[in-house]
């Protein structure tokens, strides 16, 4: 049996052979280092294949064998394209998309771009609300919280004293002891550096957080931007502040609530000074917003309130100690609130 020259040249020629070589230079400049790896062993038996066919006259065998590494080849380039395609349009695993909901990503302050966090519940348009600010220590709170009747209209408010004192663990400790779902308000009264204040609302676990109107105008942008970003109701407090719609002109954007406040040494020493009740119709005539009355404790207040057209009413005096009133002091509260 003779050598045939001829048949061995054909092979040389063919165009999978052609296309197997274009192939892996492909791959040795932009294939990942597992991927290159892995055309070195196929390429491996390629040659070897080339080089058993030149001394054989079985050249129907050795094409075939070579169309096969070169079809390999191809599914392996395959899932290398997916692959940097993927990169690029940055589609996620399904498994690490699932994650994405567990796991928080914040957001990042210097830009505008926005990322999806846990959806927190905000208040609704067509509802009225109790919001009982607790003001004293954990303890009390505690205490207070498992009095209070079951209801979606009770928001409950972690009081400034009660995180000046014990920091942003108050309103974390009191995320852990109410039920699943209740509305918390942080009321930290942020005056400076909004967007570090409502991020660590945020990762304690309040659903609203307060900013002064008397902060400067870029504070309370600042902070109405960064409660955007983090899903929160932004509310702004008017206490010492005489015309609370000349300052939410001024604003970039609206908050959600609007919080008409009478502070307690206004009352305590100056019993003549009113809460400016006139002042709801004011703001919810030029603003689409929710508006909070603050300062008010007796039932008579609270019916004035609620006449007025706020939306929230905030309670504190009668719900500083936990008594065995609390359940009944509440549910009174919540039924002048409609």
């Amino acid at each position: 049996m003779k050598f045939n020259k001829k048949e061995n040249k054909d092979i040389i020629k063919s165009p999978f052979i052609v296309l197997a070589i274009l192939l892996l230079l492909i791959f040795i400049f932009f294939a990942p280092l597992f991927l290159i790896i892995w055309e070195i062993i196929f390429w491996g038996i390629s040659l070897f294949t080339y080089l058993l066919s030149l001394f054989s006259f079985n050249n129907k065998l050795s094409e075939l064998i070579l169309k096969n590494i070169f079809n390999l080849s191809l599914i392996i380039f395959m899932f290398y394209l997916l692959y940097e395609i993927r990169k690029i349009i940055k589609i996620k695993p399904i498994n690490q998309m699932s994650q994405s909901l567990v796991r928080i990503k914040y957001p990042p302050t210097n830009t505008t771009h926005f990322t999806l966090i846990h959806q927190k519940p905000k208040l609704k348009r067509n509802m009225k609300y109790l919001q009982i600010a607790l003001n004293s220590d954990l303890n009390e709170a505690a205490a207070i919280i498992s009095s209070l009747p079951v209801s979606e209209r009770i928001l409950i408010e972690v009081g400034t004293p009660l995180i000046k004192r014990y920091g942003v663990n108050a309103v974390r400790k009191i995320k852990s002891i109410v039920k699943q779902g209740t509305y918390i308000v942080a009321d930290s009264k942020c005056v400076d550096l909004a967007f570090r204040e409502v991020r660590a609302m945020f990762k304690a676990g309040a659903n609203a957080v307060t900013c002064l109107g008397v902060a400067p105008v870029e504070t309370i942008d600042r902070f109405i931007e960064e409660c955007k970003r983090y899903n929160l109701d932004s509310m702004v407090d008017m206490m010492n502040v005489e015309n609370p719609v000349e300052i939410l002109k001024n604003l970039k954007n609206i908050p959600d609530v609007v919080i008409i406040h009478r502070g307690v040494d206004e009352t305590e020493f100056s019993k003549e000074k009113e809460i400016p009740f006139y002042q709801i119709n004011q703001i919810k005539d030029n603003f689409d917003v929710l508006v909070s009355i603050a300062g008010g404790d007796t039932i008579e207040e609270i019916q004035k309130a609620v006449f007025n057209d706020a939306d929230i009413v905030v309670v504190w005096k009668d719900f500083y100690k936990s008594t065995q009133n609390t359940t009944e002091l509440a549910a009174k509260f919540l039924k002048e609130i409609r």
